[in-house]
């Protein structure tokens, strides 16, 4: 398929398995992919139907190619999915939850405040990039670029002028390709103890694009 024939549309309720079996398959950071894709389909129909957050997929002729998650208030996204989702979604994954429950915990608490504890100014103030994969079979096309792309066409859609994505400090890939979007680097803490992750902050303004 040519690369121009890949479309960029918004995601839907159908679209949630899709996105969670890559999700589980193809990102190795943070501890979300272990809770298997159960899981992950519930977040990401949560992610489909809250007026706060929104998901893309890159669609090659009816294959999911690659998506890109994002949430305009991450607060407000995760109250929603315990409240709707959290019992049949922790029932679905439970060995695994009560394995990681510090890391659920540090999740949890990095979408109610500072990222480290830390009184940084306006730490939750815009979106939040939460999640971005493209399949290894359609990888070298540069999806990666367009869904970021996409994340930040929405972002204008809807009138947000600030954006941020945490990543991992040792992730030099995925920290070009934000750096490209127009993300610059804003500091480094722990969101998960012994991990040093990075936050990436994008203000409002046209966005660079790059190869990826």
């Amino acid at each position: 398929m040519p690369d121009d024939a890949i479309v960029v549309r918004p995601g839907t309720e159908a679209d949630a398995a899709a996105a969670a079996v890559l999700h589980a398959t193809s990102i190795s950071e943070g501890f979300l992919s272990a809770l298997g894709p159960r899981f992950l389909g519930r977040l990401y129909r949560r992610i489909v139907l809250s007026p706060d957050a929104f998901l893309l997929v890159a669609d090659g002729g009816g294959a999911t190619a690659g998506f890109i998650a994002g949430a305009l208030d991450l607060r407000a996204l995760y109250r929603r999915f315990i409240v709707h989702d959290g019992i049949p979604a922790a029932l679905s994954s439970l060995p695994l939850l009560l394995s990681s429950w510090r890391h659920v915990w540090e999740t949890l608490r990095h979408g109610s405040g500072p990222a480290d504890g830390a009184a940084h100014d306006n730490e939750t103030d815009g979106a939040e990039l939460l999640s971005v994969a493209v399949d290894p079979g359609w990888r070298g096309r540069h999806l990666g670029t367009r869904l970021v792309e996409g994340f930040v066409s929405e972002l204008e859609r809807r009138a947000v002028t600030r954006s941020q994505v945490v990543v991992g400090a040792d992730n030099a890939p995925a920290i070009a390709l934000y750096r490209a979007a127009g993300f610059a680097a804003d500091h480094t803490f722990e969101l998960h103890k012994g991990t040093t992750s990075l936050l990436m902050r994008r203000d409002a303004g046209p966005a660079r694009t790059a190869q990826s």
